[in-house]
């Protein structure tokens, strides 16, 4: 069992290294995702006996979910449809394209191939019931019992979602055109903008891997929150697909299943051991926070957290 202590350590020291690292930039496709400190770096570990250890910026430093929250709708809908219902949409396998890849769907079609990359995410945004405030009052429940708090909606960073994302319609009309999204693909878009403009701090991003990493029980506790075919399911998806046309490098070099989102947010799961949330928003060409990448390495190494690794 590593000591809290230790994690704090390991973790001060881990975010210290990121921090000499300048290299990346900001996600400038979505304007309002540059307006932010690059500087900004936080890290937090959420363990499976509940403790927290938080470094860097971790008190002032906010930023918006963006990809990471994939894990919310697809998380929400293995819960109440079962995994047949979700896998009948979405597929199980890594792209090695980009997340946003148009041309993945028309040639292995016509459905996405994992609900961690875009086109996955927004055909499950369509699988959602209701009106589109039913719709986004669910995402809102979904995120709070996932991240332990209400999680509110950056209004400007939704507003530039809306306005510069026409790959992510192409991707929805291709959707529709394949028979794969049935509903509005304006209300299912709106769902999947919101989606990505939830906003918060690593403290509270960290609880998600947390319940991933405790199993589906809420840490430090016995209740259970998630079923463990969820967990099983979504951890291993995590660990291929999660970090995109660079998922196998990041596990071989850290061991830790992870979803990234642009603007420099990456959770990842040590199992059994520990959730881990870390933000800076500068990333590289495949969407990865380059200072997020150095603290998980570190880490993991620091620590012996790589899954292949046995418990200490």
């Amino acid at each position: 069992m590593t000591h809290q202590s230790e994690i704090q350590t390991a973790l001060d020291e881990a975010v210290a290294h990121a921090r000499l690292s300048a290299e990346g930039e900001p996600a400038t496709y979505i304007p309002e995702l540059a307006n932010v400190d690059l500087e900004k770096t936080s890290a937090a570990v959420r363990s499976a006996s509940g403790e927290l250890c938080v470094a860097g910026d971790a008190d002032s430093h906010e930023f918006t979910l963006q990809s990471s929250a994939k894990l919310v709708v697809l998380i929400g809908l293995l819960e109440e449809l079962g995994p047949d219902a979700v896998f009948r949409v979405v597929g199980k396998e890594p792209t090695g394209a980009s997340f946003a890849s148009v041309a993945r769907l028309e040639t292995h079609g016509p459905g996405p191939a994992n609900p961690l990359v875009n086109s996955g995410a927004i055909a499950l945004c369509g699988q959602l019931a209701g009106t589109l405030e039913d719709r986004l009052s669910w995402i809102q429940r979904w995120a709070a019992r996932l991240y332990g708090t209400r999680v509110a909606l950056d209004e400007t960073v939704l507003d530039s979602e809306r306005a510069t994302g026409d790959r992510n319609r192409s991707i929805a009309y291709f959707l529709k055109h394949n028979g794969v999204l049935r509903g509005s693909v304006d209300d299912t878009l709106e769902i999947y903008f919101s989606l990505c403009s939830l906003f918060t701090r690593v403290q509270h991003a960290a609880l998600l891997p947390a319940l991933l990493a405790s199993g589906g029980l809420l840490p430090g506790s016995r209740e259970r929150v998630l079923r463990s075919d969820t967990v099983a399911q979504v951890v291993s998806l995590m660990a291929t697909c999660g970090m995109y046309d660079e998922s196998g490098a990041h596990m071989v070099a850290t061991g830790l299943p992870a979803k990234s989102g642009v603007s420099g947010v990456i959770v990842a799961v040590a199992p059994g051991r520990a959730g881990i949330a870390v933000s800076s928003p500068r990333v590289n060409a495949r969407g990865g926070s380059v200072r997020g990448h150095v603290v998980l390495g570190q880490l993991s190494r620091a620590l012996g957290w790589h899954f292949a690794l046995p418990l200490r």
